[in-house]
């Protein structure tokens, strides 16, 4: 049945759990895992009133610093997955994660995205919204939050 699995990540706590249970759904289904990181564009326009800004920032420093943190997050998430022996792939995408993370789900069409709950709390994610609530609305699959 959930031979497609969207594991979404951030790297957060919550994130390694969400992963530790995408790879015992796939293990049980016999189905397969994409590692999906999805990392908000640079917006240069946020830096221009910091000090030091006239120093100028470096467009291929900053693309190199995203890139490593993405697979720094990607590694993280997929040795969790490994030690479940699930199999997995790893992807890296630049853009906002709800749209992303739900683009991609339905192109692609998986059966089930995983993810974790930030755990904000009900103030904060009322005032903040919470990139779980809005996949949830918004995806044409199930989606399973993990706590």
């Amino acid at each position: 049945m959930f031979e497609k699995i969207l594991l979404a990540t951030d790297g957060s706590d919550t994130a390694l759990k969400a992963a530790r249970a995408a790879g015992s759904l796939a293990v049980r289904t016999g189905g397969v895992i994409t590692i999906l990181f999805v990392m908000e564009p640079f917006n240069e326009m946020a830096y221009i009133s910091l000090p030091g800004y006239e120093l100028g920032i470096d467009p291929e420093k900053v693309e190199r610093f995203q890139r490593e943190s993405a697979n720094a997050v990607l590694e993280r998430t997929a040795e969790v997955v490994r030690e479940t022996g699930a199999t997995y792939v790893s992807r890296y995408e630049i853009g906002s994660p709800v749209a992303t993370i739900v683009s991609v789900a339905e192109a692609e069409g998986f059966d089930v995205i995983v993810l974790g709950s930030r755990g904000r709390g009900p103030i904060a994610s009322f005032l903040l919204g919470s990139v779980c609530d809005r996949v949830m609305h918004r995806a044409h699959c199930p989606v399973w939050v993990i706590k």
